[in-house]
């Protein structure tokens, strides 16, 4: 049995970080509506205008450095997936880099044990929605939206939870201890259930939110409509877990899970509404500068005001001298045009060579445009246009991608190739690559070329990282040039935090990792 709000979590801090929440919903996008700060408990769900701010505050929280501002988009995650080289070998980050969590050396586990933290009190807040909502079903213009989008965004962040912090999904851990689900706002004693459990409640309750969100092809759009017959919170759909983004959610969770034909059924019915496509070859640029694609982006949270500096700070190298062939995505972290995505290997390999840029003429993959070269500067590199671009020139909606359309083609060659169904498989994977400017031609598919997709796709997103623990692949460290690691629950599983642990009968026996080691 564990406590989830041990140490800290008590009600009073749930309290004041919901107040605290309330009143970053108000900026910008979210729009300009006056939170409901002042008004806390019963009261502040007296309206719908109360319950519009708690979601609102539940997915501005999603944004935070701690989470998908930062920790789980473009840095824990891609680090891991050795997309980076780091300047200086050594300390925490040597620890790091070589999957040394539980290294008693490994000063910075408080990275994860924010994660975990975090994530569980967003769930409160979630489940505090849900509560409210019971017998609400008459009086609410929007019922079925609140709960569908609440019961989705509960089920996500269990989902993301289990990712980073449980064995995957395979027959030897169906029966394994995982995380807690918890379903209830009260300061309860949870136990942790298994992976299996965890699976068969994110894909029950993402079922229900689907059944509760079918009208929301009628709303889905990135615009902010301000009309008498339509809430300010029925717009911008694409910032909220809308239907796609729950369907979307649910053929990844069967990826995850490895039941193919479910997730082909789900991604196929994200694709089949024809609400997405992809960005053509002059937006490839432009469409990802941390902005929200008008086409390709299922679901997006919206950043914080900071965001712009954030991202100025970690992938803007203009001030700083770029050194030769080299570009600089976050401090500290050299991207070599050498890089190779199997490791670090000779210069002739690289990032140029991973997106297929040829060497004289020829077809060319768009996503090159994300690199930014040092204007006259010869092999220098100063952006990650991806994720970075000077304010003045973005076009669009600030936001962090959380679902893109792209994922559920890949999800589709992926589970159609395993069907046997290759003809299909080819269709779907040549749709794809035919946008981003590259076909492969004269190449079989296979599990390869998927995952070369989804290095390539997905830089920055942190969705790396989860597509190789799901195929427990081995990694080849960008850190030590010919050094393998090979796939393991001691590489992929995150370390639960040790104050979860502090009143639990038994400590951390039964629940991976079991004990602290040493180097």
């Amino acid at each position: 049995m564990l406590m989830i709000y041990s140490k800290g979590y008590n009600m009073r801090r749930i309290v004041i970080l919901l107040v605290t929440i309330l009143v970053f919903s108000g900026c910008e996008n979210f729009l300009d509506l006056t939170p409901k700060s002042e008004v806390l408990g019963d009261k502040l769900f007296q309206s719908e205008e109360g319950f519009e701010d708690a979601l609102y505050g539940v997915y501005t929280a999603l944004a935070q450095k701690e989470l998908y501002g930062e920790k789980l988009s473009y840095y824990l995650p891609d680090m891991l997936a050795q997309y980076y080289v780091y300047e200086n070998v050594g300390g925490y980050m040597e620890l790091l880099l070589t999957f040394q969590y539980m290294n008693s050396n490994f000063t910075k586990r408080s990275m994860f044990d924010d994660i975990w933290k975090l994530m569980y009190e967003n769930i409160s807040h979630v489940n505090s929605v849900l509560t409210n909502l019971e017998g609400r079903e008459n009086s609410l213009r929007y019922y079925n939206f609140y709960k569908g989008e609440a019961l989705a965004l509960r089920a996500f962040m269990h989902f993301q939870l289990l990712n980073a912090f449980a064995p995957a999904y395979r027959e030897e851990t169906v029966d394994y201890p995982a995380i807690p689900y918890c379903e209830s706002y009260e300061p309860l004693v949870y136990p942790f259930r298994t992976v299996g459990a965890i699976y068969r409640k994110v894909i029950d309750e993402l079922k229900e939110a689907e059944g509760l969100l079918q009208d929301e092809g009628s709303y889905l759009n990135l615009e902010r409509v301000d009309r008498g017959d339509v809430s300010a919170f029925m717009t911008q759909r694409q910032f909220h877990m809308n239907l796609y983004a729950v369907q979307g959610l649910l053929a990844r969770v069967y990826m995850m899970k490895n039941d193919l034909d479910s997730a082909v059924i789900y991604a196929e019915k994200v694709i089949q509404s024809e609400k997405f496509e992809f960005a053509n070859k002059t937006n490839m640029g432009y469409e990802y500068a941390s902005c929200v694609s008008r086409s390709e982006t299922i679901w997006a949270v919206y950043p914080q005001k900071n965001w712009t500096e954030v991202m100025k700070e970690h992938f803007d190298n203009e001030q700083d001298e770029p050194k030769p062939n080299v570009l600089l995505p976050l401090n500290g972290f050299y991207l070599y045009p050498g890089y190779y995505p199997e490791g670090m290997a000779p210069v002739d390999y690289g990032f140029r060579k991973l997106y297929e840029v040829p060497s004289t003429g020829g077809e060319m993959d768009y996503r090159i445009n994300w690199f930014r070269q040092r204007e006259g500067v010869s092999g220098k590199h100063a952006r990650f246009y991806k994720i970075f671009r000077n304010a003045g020139t973005v076009r669009g909606t600030r936001g962090i991608h959380m679902m893109r359309i792209s994922e559920m083609y890949l999800i589709m060659a992926e589970g159609l190739l395993k069907q046997g169904k290759l003809t299909e498989a080819q269709r779907y994977l040549d749709s794809y690559t035919q946008a981003r400017g590259f076909v492969y031609r004269n190449v079989t598919l296979d599990m390869t070329l998927i995952n070369k997709e989804y290095r390539k796709e997905f830089w920055g997103e942190g969705l790396t990282w989860f597509n190789m623990k799901r195929q427990n692949m081995s990694i080849n460290s960008c850190l030590y040039y010919g050094m393998t690691y090979e796939g393991s629950d001691e590489v992929y599983v995150w370390p639960i935090p040790d104050d979860e642990f502090e009143y639990r009968e038994g400590g951390r026996e039964g629940v991976f990792p079991p004990v602290e080691t040493e180097k």
